[in-house]
């Protein structure tokens, strides 16, 4: 009498070549070379790594894409998000807090936004998840202008402003040292926020 034969369950790959390696090469090739440059096959040779531990961590190339976006929202919206609440904690001088995580470039980082806005161009989906994070952005931009004594369309209006005063510096690609934007910060908070005031 035959014996059914058990399905062996999968071998974890001997690599340690993490789900948070996996993100970070591929953040480095979509920043690098835009999303084409997104594959398996590529980022499995880049790194000297065969593809079982990719399929480890990920079913698919779209689950690593999905989660590539994830990644973006929690890494470089997560900062302006938390900017923003101690910007609104503090009153109209802690605008200055927000203006230093986009001057430092260290937490948000705007080669990664711009890549993504690359790719949405060429993605329908993944333009809808951009335009949410951008929504998502000036929502909370614009309760940070109602904070400090604005109303209505004109908070709405002068988060606008700031949030496409800032994503329009990086389009731009203006080259200037961080002392110089360090010595000019106080004069775009001042433009950006105008007659700002603690509300009462």
């Amino acid at each position: 009498m035959s014996r059914a034969v058990a399905k062996a369950a999968p071998t974890r790959p001997r690599e340690t070549f993490g789900r948070d390696e996996w993100l970070g090469v591929a953040r480095k090739a979509l920043i690098a070379g835009g999303i084409d440059q997104v594959k398996i096959d590529r980022l499995s040779r880049q790194v000297g790594v065969k593809r079982s531990s990719f399929y480890w961590h990920f079913s698919s190339r779209p689950r690593l894409l999905e989660a590539l976006l994830d990644h973006w929202e929690a890494t470089n919206t997560g900062p302006i998000l938390r900017a923003i609440d101690a910007a609104i904690a503090e009153g109209p001088g802690g605008m200055h807090r927000l203006a230093a995580l986009w001057i430092d470039e260290r937490e948000f980082v705007p080669a990664y936004d711009a890549a993504v806005r690359e790719w949405a161009r060429k993605d329908p989906a993944v333009a809808r998840r951009v335009h949410a994070i951008d929504d998502k952005r000036i929502a909370a931009m614009t309760r940070m202008m109602k904070s400090y004594g604005y109303e209505g369309d004109e908070a709405l209006v002068r988060a606008r402003i700031l949030y496409f005063h800032q994503v329009g510096y990086y389009a731009l690609d203006l080259r200037e040292s961080k002392a110089r934007r360090l010595h000019l910060e106080p004069l775009y908070v001042k433009a950006l926020l105008g007659d700002a005031k603690e509300r009462s």
